[in-house]
């Protein structure tokens, strides 16, 4: 069964910015409130929106904010993210605070985030990471 968010854009982290292709609409574009000479971008795309964080010439996080119609199709949503977001490494459980779960890369490159309580899911690189928070 074919849900919006089985098409989700997969986008590739430190690619150059001029590189980033979204297939739908950019919505805005604004600094980043924590991250000086970063800009995110928002596009509205089938299922949702998806924020881009471009930082230094090249795109740094990808959050999906694309909420699923069922658990299984926020499993199955989730799961093809994890898989090309962690390029063939897994992904270990770092935190679960009862409103989502925090994940790093087994490389310790990448972060990922889940937010259960309002279905927004999160992937950044680590270099990122550490500037932002």
């Amino acid at each position: 069964m074919d849900c919006l968010t089985d098409d989700l854009p997969l986008l590739e982290l430190l690619c150059a910015a001029d590189d980033v292709r979204v297939p739908g609409e950019r919505e805005s574009s604004c600094p980043h409130e924590n991250a000086p000479d970063a800009v995110t971008d928002t596009y509205v795309v089938d299922g949702g929106r998806l924020l881009l964080t471009l930082w230094h010439g090249r795109l740094h996080e990808v959050i999906y904010r694309t909420p699923a119609e069922s658990m299984e199709d926020a499993a199955r949503r989730n799961d093809r993210l994890f898989a090309h977001y962690g390029q063939g490494d897994g992904w270990t459980e770092i935190l679960d605070n009862g409103f989502g779960r925090t994940y790093r890369r087994t490389d310790q490159q990448r972060y990922a985030l889940w937010s259960y309580a309002m279905d927004i899911t999160t992937f950044g690189t680590m270099g990122f990471h550490q500037v932002k928070w």
